[in-house]
């Protein structure tokens, strides 16, 4: 999950990421645990990724944000045919507040792309609102579903003192599939010992990207994003990533 906490003078933007929590649920490959599908996300066993975007209007990530979030997947998933990111608008559902349970509705209701044969699917959904804890950016609830709550990243982001839109959405976009790939330790176990168990599934490490909270100098487009430290990259390996 991500969460604003605060920000810091003019030229600073802090944000926190906060566990997302495991959530059994009744369904096929795609509605289950968290962290359950880290194996088959990293490994070869599916050949492919396909990524469904869903977009409310208004909301369409920007090209680079999405360039930047398919490299990330190249540099740790084996998927020899490749990983494909299609997307779509939907009609905006007329809410401001969303709960996780109306999220889950819209995923229903919109989805159409799902695991089969040798192909894995995520969906990533970007709403118009805001989730019914206002300062959550975005959140992983299951093990191939992702939402993003676009009001909030728009109003945090793009102006003075924060960091682009551009470079919010590749962070969100990269630390929640964090999730998705089993880290910290919810799904790819740890090599090493590196959870901050009081935060829950999040690393020790501050500069990491699966940190709880990162701060980001937002002067410029091409400012330094956070990456994977040593630890989260070596889970990544062992649970079948490259």
């Amino acid at each position: 999950m991500f969460k604003r906490q605060k920000v810091y003078l003019l030229l600073v933007f802090s944000v926190s990421f906060f566990a997302c929590k495991k959530t059994d649920v009744v369904g096929g490959k795609d509605y289950s645990t968290l962290g359950s599908s880290a194996h088959d996300l990293l490994a070869s066993s599916y050949s492919s990724l396909e990524i469904q975007i869903q977009y409310m209007p208004g909301y369409q990530p920007d090209h680079q944000s999405t360039d930047n979030f398919k490299n990330f997947l190249g540099q740790y998933l084996n998927k020899p045919n490749g990983i494909s990111i299609i997307e779509q608008q939907i009609p905006s559902d007329g809410k401001s507040i969303l709960s996780v349970n109306e999220v889950v509705a819209l995923e229903k209701k919109y989805r159409t792309v799902f695991t089969n044969n040798h192909q894995i699917a995520v969906y990533i959904l970007i709403t118009d609102g805001i989730s019914d804890k206002s300062d959550i950016f975005g959140s992983a609830y299951w093990n191939t579903s992702i939402c993003l709550f676009g009001k909030t990243i728009s109003n945090n982001s793009g102006t003075v003192g924060h960091i682009s839109q551009s470079q919010l959405l590749t962070v969100l976009f990269e630390h929640e599939f964090g999730h998705l790939l089993g880290l910290v330790n919810q799904g790819s176990p740890m090599q090493t010992n590196h959870q901050d168990v009081s935060d829950g599934a999040h690393c020790i490490n501050k500069n990491c990207l699966m940190y709880y909270e990162i701060e980001i100098e937002a002067i410029s487009p091409t400012s330094s994003l956070p990456s994977l430290d040593a630890n989260c990259v070596a889970d990544l390996k062992a649970n079948g990533g490259k």
